[in-house]
Formats: C-alpha cells, sequence, structure tokens
C-alpha cells in the first residue's frame, strides 16, 4: 500500500473517529437533560419521545459506551495496520514495535493530565453549575465536585498516575476511566505482534486471547487487530453482504443502556444468556453487542469506498483531529458552562427549548477550546513523545 492511499486511510477513519467523540459529547448531555432516554424511567421524561428513541436504533448517535468500544477497536486496528500491510524484516518490525510503545504514554498521559488541571482550576474558581439544576433536569448524575480533595499531591497524582493504572471512574474527570484501557490494551497489541506477529497460525492466539478477554474491553483492541490482520483477504466482496454487515452492526451497537428484554434488542439477551450458560461465563450483553457492533461497522468502512467517501468528509475529519482533546474537556465543560447557562435561560423557556439553546450556543466555545487544546496540548504531547523516543534511542545506541 502506498503512502497516499494510506493517508486516505486515515482521513476516513480520523472522521469516524470524530463522530464518535461527538456522540460521547451528546451522551452525557442526554445523561444529563433527558436521562430517561438512558434509564427508561417515564418519571425522568421531559419528552413524550424519551423512552421511545432510547430503545431505537436513534440511541447509536448518543450510545457512549458503544463509542468507546469504537475507539477502542478503532486504537486496535490503527496501532496493527501499519505492521500487517508492509512486509517488513524482523529488525524494522521490532523498531517499529518499539518506538510506538515508548511514544505511548506520554501520548496520552499529557493531554489527560491538563485536563484534570483544568478540572482543579474549575473548583478552585467555583465554576461548577452541575448541583444547581439537578432538580429541574431530574439526572442521576449527581456529582459533587466541590466535595473532591483539592490537596495538590492528590490532584498530580490523578492526574499523570491514576488514568493509567486504575480501572475504576476517575473522580476528577469521569472520562479518563478509558485511559487505562487505551495504555494497557495498547501494549496488549504490542505484545501481540511482538510474540504472534509473524507466526502463521496465530489465529489460534486469537480464538483462545478472545475467549479469555471477552467479558472485558480488551477484546476490543483484539478484535481491530484481527481487522488490520485480514485487511489483505478480499473475501468479502459482495455489496449485499458489507451492507448486511454494516446493518448488523449498526442493530448490534445501538444495543440500550436498559434491559434489552421487551424490546426489538431482546434477542442480544437472550442469544449471550445461553453463551453464559453454555460456557459458564457472565459477558454483559450490552458490551458484548457494542463491541461486536464496532468492529462490523470498522470491518464495513474499511472494505467500502462509498462510506470512506462518506467518513472522509473533510469536516469529520476536522472533527477527528480534535477529537481527543473534545472528549477530554467535554464533561468539564457541560458541568461548567452547560449548566450555568441552562439554570439562566430555562427560567424564562420551555424546557425543551432551553436545552436546545444550551446545546448550540454550548458547541460554539467548545470547538473552539477543543481547537487550540489540540493545537497547544495535545500536538505538543506528540512532539515531547517524539524526542523521548529520539533520546532514548539515542541513549540505546550509545550503551551498545
Amino acid at each position: 500500500m502506498n503512502k497516499e492511499t494510506f493517508e486516505k486511510k486515515l482521513f476516513y477513519l480520523d472522521g469516524l473517529r470524530g463522530l464518535a467523540a461527538f456522540a460521547v459529547v451528546i451522551s452525557h448531555y442526554i445523561q444529563v437533560f433527558y436521562p430517561a432516554a438512558l434509564t427508561g424511567r417515564s418519571q425522568q421524561a421531559h419528552f413524550e419521545w424519551d423512552i421511545w428513541y432510547g430503545h431505537s436504533p436513534i440511541n447509536l448517535f448518543y450510545n457512549g459506551q458503544f463509542a468507546v468500544c469504537l475507539f477502542f477497536v478503532l486504537s486496535g486496528y490503527v496501532l496493527s495496520v501499519k505492521m500487517f500491510e508492509k512486509e517488513l524484516d524482523s529488525e524494522t518490525f521490532l523498531k517499529l514495535l518499539h518506538s510506538s510503545a515508548l511514544r505511548r504514554y506520554i501520548r496520552l498521559a499529557v493531554p489527560a493530565a491538563v485536563s484534570v488541571l483544568l478540572v482543579y482550576l474549575a473548583i478552585i474558581t467555583n465554576a461548577f453549575y452541575l448541583q444547581d439544576i439537578w432538580g429541574t433536569t431530574w439526572t442521576d448524575m449527581k456529582k459533587n465536585y466541590y466535595a473532591l480533595d483539592t490537596n495538590i499531591y492528590t490532584v498530580i497524582k490523578a492526574a499523570i498516575f491514576d488514568p493509567f493504572f486504575h480501572f475504576e471512574a476517575h473522580p476528577y474527570n469521569p472520562v479518563l476511566w478509558t485511559m487505562s484501557y487505551e495504555l494497557l490494551g495498547s501494549f496488549l497489541i504490542f505484545g501481540f505482534l511482538a510474540l504472534f506477529g509473524r507466526v502463521k497460525k496465530r489465529w489460534i492466539v486469537y480464538v483462545v486471547l478472545s475467549i479469555a478477554f471477552i467479558q472485558t474491553y480488551f477484546v476490543a483492541f483484539l478484535w481491530g487487530m484481527l481487522l488490520a490482520d485480514l485487511l489483505k483477504h478480499k473475501w468479502v466482496q459482495s455489496k449485499i453482504m458489507k451492507v448486511l454487515v454494516l446493518l448488523v452492526g449498526i442493530y448490534l451497537g445501538s444495543a440500550p443502556y436498559t434491559s434489552l428484554m421487551g424490546t426489538m434488542y431482546e434477542p442480544i439477551e437472550v442469544w449471550t444468556k445461553n453463551i453464559n450458560e453454555w460456557i459458564q461465563f457472565d459477558i454483559d450483553p450490552r458490551l458484548l453487542a457494542r463491541t461486536l457492533g464496532s468492529a462490523m461497522i470498522l470491518f464495513a468502512l474499511i472494505r467500502s469506498k462509498v462510506l470512506q467517501h462518506v467518513f472522509g468528509w473533510r469536516p469529520f475529519v476536522y472533527l477527528g483531529q480534535i477529537s481527543f482533546s473534545l472528549y477530554l474537556i467535554h464533561f468539564t465543560f457541560l458541568n461548567t458552562f452547560s449548566a450555568f447557562l441552562f439554570s439562566k435561560v430555562v427560567h424564562f423557556l420551555n424546557y425543551n427549548l432551553a436545552y436546545a439553546i444550551t446545546f448550540l450556543v454550548s458547541m460554539v466555545p467548545l470547538f473552539i477550546l477543543s481547537h487550540y487544546y489540540m493545537k497547544y496540548i495535545d500536538q505538543s504531547a506528540l512532539k515531547l513523545a517524539r524526542k523521548v523516543e529520539k533520546k532514548m534511542t539515542a541513549y540505546k545506541k550509545t550503551q551498545s
């Protein structure tokens, strides 16, 4: 695959990543302002169709867990696709792995750490207003930021250590729970490639590891890598088959947060229950469905020029470029600026109109902030990671 073709591939993957990041943003706004769409409880509904669209494929556009699964599948694919596409000698192969592994922590840690420091600044300046709208929105997300520890040691630890080595909700910036999976999932990919990347019968390892990780998010990284491994195989040429894979992926990925029984998604729960009884596992039907759905959607995308053209649309690509920054700062922005704005306009307008204005107005400064966060924080992290890699590589040469 030549460089131009690979760049185009990155463009449409950026578009998919950007839309997934925006789905996470929408999911948290829905969680705060229209909780019934996630919980299915009628007493939390502000709109007569809240529960209905929460049980339909429409929820794919604000299904945060699906978007996260898609992030992980994409990571597995992107981190491994170069290794499978190029015929590399063993020395070059190991150098690429070493280079990727050295950069990974810094690339993730610097932007994540700054996002925690922003939360700290918002706390000490009394900028959080989520508590002011609890009673109006009826949300279950009643996070009290002002109860958090503002000891500087605790904040620094939460910025550079906790996101990557604790598999639990992050107290300052909840979206950082994914960072530990991103870091360790990356090393799962690197380890697999180093040990089995050149083994002809590595399909056996895929099967074994899939069974081992089927109850966790790590299986998403594994399946993303499997998609990259299968890229050279052209055994799915039928347009009908590609469309079918895409539609099934959308169906699985849009599995709602509420009970699947009594909905169009009931077969997922029944099927997973049968699997659990057969192999004595405790697989979450929603997690399995969303992970498998994410892999199927990416499978269809990397084999469809039409989808590549759609997701390669310039606004989507730009959204992908700022996606990591948008993901890291949107939750804090929601609970500060958006909550403050809504607390003011809801007194003058009906609920739905107040939310519409809040959301639309909020997107302007959020995207501006994300752009500059990407430019000065995210890009700086990438440059720093490359510098550290070069210095460590140079040091290693002097010692050999």
